[in-house]
């Protein structure tokens, strides 16, 4: 067995210093493991200056002041190899479950916004932030780390302007704005004049920034610059036509008050079926509104509704389910149920086999299949399309009534405004 002299343990730990480790307690540590490895490992009359150099190599992998970081590290930051563990299951959870989550979208399957929500959360409100924590530690520099905090802010608001955009909640685009205006103004400036006074890292630098102002390009055109003309139009379109509506109804109920005083009509019935026909179609409105987008309204005014782009919650609710063949609900079956009433009455009416109210099977435009009335007019249809096609088919039961009311041999002249038409919407 080797003995180790003091002057080669003088010089251990002289090297040890030279090495760049200054803490005492850890020099001391180190010299005690490389003392026992030489004594057990070193023959007695063996060389020692050329072992120590091979055993001191064996606890680092580029310089022995490593050592010393990692021991400040785990000092310092005792829950660091926790959290970078959970940095990447994280990081591989939300990966996964935004991909399952779009795959499912696409395939119209149930369960994809619960995906895409799951996953852009973990990985904005626990990844981001601790990949921003880990990596703010390996930074000196205050401007590295402030580049690195608004990289991660950055980050965190990309992710949940998408979330927002593929989920039609209010707030995306001005998101999207923030960000696009945070990495132009500030991140990409400060991040190329701080790379590229590096030689080495200068052309990464360029490469990076390129890369970085392209992307923000591309997201621009996710971003509607002019939302407001085309949501507006919308806006515009099915409030004049729900005004509409509240005008015949109105002009119905009055003429009914005038002509109280004659003798009762011989088409109590027509006017029983399209005062019932109305009031469900409304009911179902509201209804529709109140699920779909989660509030809790009495009456239809669109003007403080908003976009109404949602066609998931719609379907779901008029046909059960995002599958790929829908079956018409039970509020589709009792409306087609009340129309049919409404079209058998009028024929009764004018003695003709024409009906009034269109309910047969409709070409698709864009795929060119055959569908049902329900299914071309209501399935996958944006909210505001839907409520448009049943303010329509209700405009239309009170015109029936209206010039029925006033002069049943007018009906032969009606002429009807088709429902807006789900493949062109």
């Amino acid at each position: 067995m080797y003995r180790i002299s003091e002057q080669q343990i003088d010089f251990i730990l002289n090297d040890i210093s030279a090495r760049g480790v200054e803490m005492e307690s850890l020099q001391q540590n180190l010299l005690d493991h490389i003392c026992c490895i030489i004594e057990h490992d070193l023959e007695e009359n063996g060389d020692f200056e050329s072992f120590y150099q091979k055993t001191v190599k064996t606890f680092y992998k580029d310089a022995l002041w490593e050592i010393e970081e990692e021991t400040l590290q785990l000092l310092t930051f005792k829950n660091y190899y926790t959290m970078k563990k959970t940095m990447i299951v994280s990081g591989t959870f939300s990966a996964a479950a935004m991909s399952l989550g779009i795959f499912f979208k696409f395939m119209h399957w149930p369960g994809a916004s619960a995906l895409i929500i799951l996953g852009i959360a973990v990985s904005s409100l626990i990844f981001i932030p601790l990949l921003f924590t880990l990596r703010v530690k390996e930074k000196q520099n205050i401007k590295d780390k402030l580049i690195l905090g608004i990289g991660t802010f950055a980050g965190i608001l990309i992710s949940l302007a998408i979330l927002f955009k593929v989920m039609h909640w209010p707030g995306a685009n001005l998101m999207g704005t923030v960000f696009v205006a945070l990495m132009v103004l500030v991140y990409i400036p400060v991040y190329f004049f701080s790379g590229i006074k590096n030689p080495e890292s200068k052309i990464n630098t360029i490469v990076s920034t390129i890369i970085m102002i392209m992307g923000c390009g591309l997201f621009l055109t996710l971003v509607n610059s002019r939302p407001y003309i085309q949501d507006n139009a919308n806006e515009v379109t099915n409030q004049d036509l729900q005004e509409s509506y509240a005008a015949m109804s109105e002009q119905t109920r009055q003429l009914s008050l005038t002509s109280c005083m004659a003798p009762p009509p011989k088409d109590d019935k027509l006017n029983e079926a399209c005062n019932a026909a109305c009031d469900r179609i409304e009911a179902l409105k509201i209804s529709l509104i109140n699920s779909s987008e989660d509030i809790q309204v009495k009456t239809v005014n669109y003007k403080e509704l908003g976009k109404l782009d949602n066609y998931n919650d719609p379907t779901i609710v008029l046909f059960g389910s995002l599958d790929d063949h829908p079956v018409p609900g039970a509020d589709l079956k009792v409306l087609r149920e009340r129309l049919q009433t409404i079209n058998l009455l009028m024929k009764e009416k004018l003695n003709t086999p024409v009906s009034l109210i269109d309910l047969s099977d409709k070409k698709n435009l864009k795929s060119g299949v055959t569908q049902s009335w329900e299914i071309h007019h209501f399935y996958c249809t944006p909210l505001a399309n839907v409520l448009r096609n049943l303010t329509q088919l209700q405009i239309n039961i009170r015109f029936i009534q209206l010039m029925n009311k006033r002069s049943p041999d007018m009906l032969q002249t009606i002429k009807f405004v088709p429902p807006v038409d789900s493949a062109m919407s």
